[in-house]
């Protein structure tokens, strides 16, 4: 547990986790999600795909949203007594969890998908992360580290585009999208003013991403990052 924190002041770390989440939701839902929904056309963009194509015979190709990925709480890159949320965060996520997705085995959650690849006409099964459903995420402000955190390489490629020049830096590293871990680690780890100074330079971070996009796109006559590099 963080110095100087009691058991019952940590749900204000879990507050402060789910704001984080919110933000960079909403920034892909403005800039980014067409991405995600097209997901296996942005992969045949990676020159391995050419001998590793597929089609979807069964189910809901679930991009990034594979078994397990949800519950993956690393901070990748962080110092080893920092590389993981607190545990306070990560039991109040799952205790919301939970209760959030108490009726979801009914509703389709998880399950698995089939995909035939090309080159020799096989079957390959797959299992979806047990959060997700043929709409995508359910957990919203809940979703771990991973899913929050994780851009593919083309996506990485044209954003290294977009924000070209001065506000390259603004991407972060191939690890760390937007310096999102850098940031769960202060939140998991440090006091609370040091916290909340992370968070303002997180926020600014994004809107200054978000300018970057709604820039390059009026420049390119575009309304989606997506169309444009993808056509």
């Amino acid at each position: 547990m963080p110095e100087n924190d009691s058991a019952d002041s940590c749900q204000w770390r879990v507050t402060v986790y789910k704001e984080l989440v919110r933000r960079v939701n909403n920034l892909f839902s403005s800039f980014l999600s067409d991405y995600c929904c097209n997901c296996q056309q942005v992969i045949n963009r990676l020159p391995e795909a050419q001998d590793e194509s597929f089609d979807l015979v069964e189910g809901v190709y679930p991009g990034c949203c594979h078994r397990g990925a949800g519950d993956i709480f690393r901070l990748e890159g962080e110092p080893s007594e920092r590389s993981h949320l607190v545990p306070e965060i990560i039991d109040g996520l799952q205790l919301e969890r939970k209760l959030l997705t108490q009726g979801f085995a009914a509703d389709g959650c998880g399950g698995t998908y089939v995909l035939r690849r090309h080159r020799d006409n096989t079957l390959n099964k797959g299992a979806h992360c047990q959060y997700f459903t043929d709409k995508g995420c359910s957990l919203g402000v809940l979703k771990g580290p991973l899913c929050i955190n994780f851009i593919c390489p083309p996506m990485r490629s044209d954003l290294m585009q977009v924000c070209a020049g001065k506000n390259l830096e603004l991407v972060g590293p191939e690890h760390d999208f937007l310096y999102i871990y850098r940031s769960l680690a202060i939140i998991s780890y440090d006091h609370r003013e040091k916290v909340m100074q992370e968070m303002a330079n997180l926020k600014q971070r994004v809107a200054d991403f978000s300018n970057c996009c709604r820039q390059f796109l009026a420049e390119k006559n575009s309304s989606s990052l997506y169309e444009y590099f993808n056509q």
